[in-house]
């Protein structure tokens, strides 16, 4: 099974209408990773609030690939680590409630699709089924509960770094035996309708 690690930075929070400025994304058992800056879509300056969040500025930007090379770009990365008989996770912090509906709706816009099958799989609910107690549940504060150091948080691959060590460490507290992510999966989207 393919796991893919995922993170966008964006021009702002609404996953409909803002613009990706940054993406990355690393395959699990191999590895590698994709990353890169991207031209905004709409010609609009990249806020100061999130320059000083993320580092990214307008002028960074502006030598990006643009918004379809991105896609295309992550759905090459995809393809090079699976078949069309595969089943690829997309793996993201909080990807329910906005990378994922990011990247399907890029998906979808430039009506580019991966050559397998996508299902998606978001650490913020793993951790709240298995940690119900924690004040919160940021990546920012799993990263702290689990002694993981981001030495680029707000930047697409510091974040997706980060995910993946904050995935191991969610996965040793689900079971002591092995287990893969269908059984996370089953565990975290129970009830869930």
């Amino acid at each position: 099974m393919t796991l893919i690690f995922l993170d966008f930075e964006t021009t702002g929070l609404n996953v409909y209408h803002d613009d990706i400025t940054e993406y990355s994304m690393i395959e699990r058992e191999s590895g590698y990773s994709v990353c890169s800056l991207v031209q905004l879509k709409n010609k609009r300056c990249i806020t100061p609030f999130i320059t000083k969040k993320t580092g990214i500025t307008t002028e960074m930007v502006q030598g990006g690939q643009t918004q379809e090379e991105a896609v295309t770009c992550m759905v090459d990365f995809i393809n090079a680590h699976s078949t069309s008989s595969d089943t690829v996770t997309i793996i993201a912090h909080n990807g329910d409630a906005f990378d994922f509906l990011i990247f399907r709706r890029l998906l979808k816009e430039y009506n580019i699709h991966p050559k397998c099958r996508l299902e998606y799989f978001d650490t913020l609910r793993f951790a709240q089924k298995l940690i119900p107690r924690l004040y919160s549940f940021s990546q920012e504060n799993l990263c702290k509960q689990f002694h993981i150091t981001n030495k680029a948080a707000h930047r697409a691959y510091g974040d997706t770094e980060s995910l993946v060590k904050v995935y191991t460490h969610l996965t040793k507290l689900y079971s002591s035996r092995k287990s893969d992510i269908i059984d996370h999966h089953g565990f975290t989207y129970q009830n869930i309708n």
